[in-house]
């Protein structure tokens, strides 16, 4: 039998109720000290929240109320207000970081995520991560590395070939803070970093190494022009106006086929979310991809 708090922001009600049944509408109120705090690090409301927690068997521990509160709303977004009720301490947000980096469970923030606001936290899986925690070791033995922040980038996403990294991962390695620039140069380098614009699963803010090979030359001067075009359509489809994000890929379409004459000139180009793209190639049998990524795919819509 689960037991839930469920916490209602700025009154200080704790609400009781069990999983395997119907709601209780019993609730009480969270009796703490009048003023200050009740020893160091704790909210006013601490020991009253620790006698509830103690009465319907949730973990004396702020950690453990805060990791089984995100297990309930598992997917969900949780403000800061609820957990900070749950935890009933003034940290409570060093406890997150603690579930994240120690333990391995995959919270997102907007330290992680662009798309949550700040205060806002989603456990995305319902077991802990190994891989995750033995990421964070990694980023803490990094981080210590001498050389520049993008040095460090390149050495934690060959170390992670094949797993998605956060933003807060890459700006913690870095130790600076435009690591989203140091990432871009990397791509232009020629290193095979995707991005949420590049594969559907990832989150704005996330990246993933893809291989340890650089791409040769040529292939660099397409993925600087793919940026280009990227910015001055401001990383949304022209047709849709739809921008980047969970569940769509952004790419670049020639108006004029190479086929039929046309070339790599700005005006010529044009961005394109994935579902739009199929749309003007409507005819292909096979995914569309990028067209200057990927400019043999083009050859296979030459009955456009």
């Amino acid at each position: 039998m689960l037991v839930i708090i469920q916490v209602l922001p700025r009154q200080g009600f704790l609400h009781r109720s069990r999983h395997d049944g119907p709601v209780s509408k019993r609730a009480g109120k969270v009796q703490g000290p009048s003023s200050g705090r009740s020893g160091r690090g704790r909210a006013p409301a601490t020991v009253g929240a620790l006698l509830v927690a103690a009465s319907v068997g949730l973990p004396d521990g702020a950690r453990g109320r805060l990791l089984q509160y995100l297990q309930f709303r598992l997917g969900e977004v949780v403000g800061k207000d609820q957990l900070s009720g749950v935890a009933g301490i003034h940290e409570w947000a060093r406890r997150i970081r603690e579930l994240r980096v120690e333990e391995g469970w995959r919270i997102s923030s907007n330290e992680t995520r662009d798309d949550l606001k700040p205060g806002e936290y989603v456990l995305e899986a319902g077991e802990p991560d190994v891989l995750l925690r033995q990421q964070w070791q990694d980023a803490n033995r990094i981080r210590r590395l001498p050389g520049s922040g993008r040095a460090r980038l390149l050495a934690f996403f060959r170390e992670n070939v094949g797993s998605s990294l956060s933003k807060e991962q890459l700006r913690y390695v870095a130790n600076i803070q435009e690591h989203p620039r140091r990432v871009r140069e990397l791509v232009e380098e020629g290193w095979q970093i995707d991005s949420h614009l590049d594969r559907a699963e990832l989150h704005p803010g996330e990246y993933l190494m893809t291989s340890l090979e650089q791409t040769p030359p040529k292939a660099r001067e397409h993925i600087k022009l793919r940026f280009r075009i990227l910015e001055r359509d401001s990383y949304a489809c022209v047709v849709c106006h739809t921008k980047g994000g969970v569940g769509l890929r952004l790419q670049i379409h020639h108006r004029l086929p190479v086929h039929k004459g046309g070339g790599n000139s700005d005006d010529n180009l044009e961005t394109l979310c994935d579902a739009c793209h199929a749309g003007k190639h409507s005819r292909l049998r096979t995914a569309v991809e990028d067209e200057l990524i990927h400019p043999e795919a083009e050859s296979d819509v030459a009955g456009d």
